[in-house]
């Protein structure tokens, strides 16, 4: 029961941020993809999104603010740093000794900055004094990904594998920018995404459906704020929950203001709303003005 509260917050953002989910990309739309982005003859993604910073409250029970979440985009010399920080608060936060985990993707533009593709994904957890870590290395000029983790002080799995031909793996923050920015095909209502992540107990991708208006309508009524609602499929295994369901809501220009994991074990529904969003434009929103 511990390991789950420790766990959830990290999870939530990190399937809501994809669509906002454990990665988002048409199988199609590979690195040879040449379908128009909605941002053509705008700025690189990285150039995009620099700087953006979304802050994001967790709630599951009758707990309103369990943990908090941010996700931001740095400038990383002539590549990029997307950082994931999430810790438990409150009574929460007690129970769990106020874990904090902090995912960070190092990723370069590619295709002529259409596209993020990650080079290092590191994982850092902390419950108290005690800190587990994990980075994964991709090398695509050999094919090669490399996995090493660590806890106690101690090295505890070092391995290496091959990465097929013709597949990109995505991670869970880069494959957020790059659904929003359109790598993966047009943002199209009806239209279903595969992506292709990290393999994990042999589940190596997601699946997206964006709903119809008709459909968002039948189950959310009118909104004003959100224009997608977002379907996600993912392995039930990943993030502990019994169906691997996910809503995921955006406003027209694609942030995700809310979003559902439906079903966790122990948990039930555990939820997340955008609270706050902040860009190198210096626009800045708080919550309550979504």
């Amino acid at each position: 029961m511990t390991k789950k509260i420790l766990f959830f917050t990290a999870a939530f953002l990190l399937t809501i941020l994809y669509s906002s989910p454990n990665s988002i990309a048409s199988e199609a739309a590979s690195q040879d993809s040449q379908e128009a982005l909605p941002y053509e003859n705008k700025p690189s993604i990285g150039e995009t999104f620099e700087s953006e910073e979304l802050v994001y409250r967790i709630a599951f029970w009758w707990f309103s603010h369990a943990a908090d979440g941010r996700i931001k985009v740095e400038r990383d010399g002539d590549d990029y740093l997307i950082t994931l920080y999430a810790e438990t608060t409150g009574f929460i936060g007690w129970a769990t000794r106020y874990r904090k985990d902090i995912y960070k993707a190092y990723v370069e533009e590619i295709n002529d900055g259409r596209r993020f593709r990650v080079k290092t994904f590191e994982r850092e957890s902390k419950i108290s004094d005690r800190v587990r870590r994990s980075i994964i290395t991709m090398d695509y000029e050999k094919r090669i990904m490399k996995e090493r983790s660590w806890g106690g002080g101690k090295e505890e799995k070092h391995k290496e594998e091959p990465i097929p031909e013709g597949i990109l793996y995505d991670d869970y923050l880069s494959a957020f920018y790059n659904f929003r920015f359109g790598a993966y095909g047009p943002i199209e209502k009806g239209r279903e995404y595969t992506i292709r992540t990290f393999p994990k107990k042999g589940v190596s991708t997601m699946y997206l459906r964006l709903v119809t208006d008709e459909e968002k309508t039948e189950r959310m009524g009118e909104s004003d704020t959100v224009d997608y609602l977002a379907d996600i499929k993912i392995g039930k295994e990943i993030f502990g929950s019994q169906t691997g369901e996910i809503e995921a809501f955006f406003t027209k220009e694609l942030i995700p203001v809310s979003g559902v994991i439906k079903d966790m074990i122990f948990f039930g529904d555990v939820r997340g709303t955008l609270v706050e969003i902040g860009t190198k434009m210096d626009f800045k929103k708080s919550a309550g003005t979504f």
